[in-house]
């Protein structure tokens, strides 16, 4: 008579455990997907200072630990940078677009492409 409640408890212990342990993937995944982003903004906004200092548009290349950054700068015939900014890395890569104008010394939009 013990024996069915004892599988039935057996059986909700299980579910439980593959419940937490799903949580704990889900929760682990994200943690790696928001660290692989910020890494990948990091490396952005390292070439947007580099960017800023320039006094003319010009493009170069920055080696960090993700990978490559590209980044080219055109002037655009309104006077204002585009600058495009690639991060490549073993996983993948990561594209922004940026558009500055250096006389109000402002960014006036940015897209983000992946």
């Amino acid at each position: 008579m013990i024996f069915p409640h004892v599988l039935l408890i057996l059986v909700l212990i299980m579910a439980a455990s593959v419940s937490a342990a799903d949580a704990a993937v889900t929760k682990w995944k994200t943690a790696d997907y928001l660290t692989n982003y910020y890494e990948f903004r990091v490396a952005e906004l390292m070439a947007l200072r580099r960017v800023l200092t320039l006094s003319e548009p010009a493009s170069f290349d920055i080696e960090t630990n993700l990978g490559t950054t590209n980044t080219a700068v055109t002037e655009t015939a309104e006077q204002n940078w585009q600058i495009r900014i690639t991060t490549t890395h073993t996983d993948g890569f990561f594209r922004a677009t940026y558009v500055y104008d250096p006389r109000l010394e402002s960014f006036l939009s940015r897209v983000e492409y992946h």
